[in-house]
């Protein structure tokens, strides 16, 4: 399992099930995994991993639940990796504009800290915008989704 990857999920608020089922899903991509081999990996029920799955498509998370002739499969897509560089970017701007809403107050330092951090979050958002549109005009997200 690419353990690295589903530690950084969780950094990213999916829990410890759903992040083992993504990495496990994404290191054996273009394969398809077998809800059943996933139950047994992490020591949960065949239902209890379609339920994650479903929840996790309730978050947007590009995964899917196929079925096959004897047994549900579990599938993502590369784009995967790349939907939480998108969602990265969607949470940067709400704490951006979270930040830009605390008034400033009398005490100097205070003001001078809300305004680098509101700083750092503009150009961040600046290069990430730049990023992203070069990847949208170059057709690389829409790439992606494609499979």
């Amino acid at each position: 399992m690419l353990k690295k990857y589903a530690a950084t999920l969780q950094r990213h608020g999916v829990d410890i099930c759903s992040s083992q089922i993504l990495a496990e899903v994404l290191e054996r991509f273009p394969k398809t995994v077998t809800v059943r081999q996933l139950a047994k990996k992490t020591g949960k029920s065949d239902q209890y991993i379609e339920n994650k799955v479903k929840a996790m498509q309730q978050r947007d998370i590009p995964v899917q639940i196929k079925n096959g002739k004897r047994q549900h499969y579990v599938q993502t897509s590369l784009f995967e990796p790349v939907s939480w560089i998108l969602k990265e970017k969607e949470n940067a701007e709400m704490t951006l504009a979270d930040i830009r809403k605390i008034e400033m107050n009398g005490d100097r330092k205070i003001n001078k800290k809300k305004k680098i951090v509101e700083r750092i979050y503009k150009e961040y958002l600046e290069d990430m915008e730049e990023l992203i549109d070069r990847w949208y005009s170059l057709r690389l997200i829409q790439q992606l989704k494609d499979d």
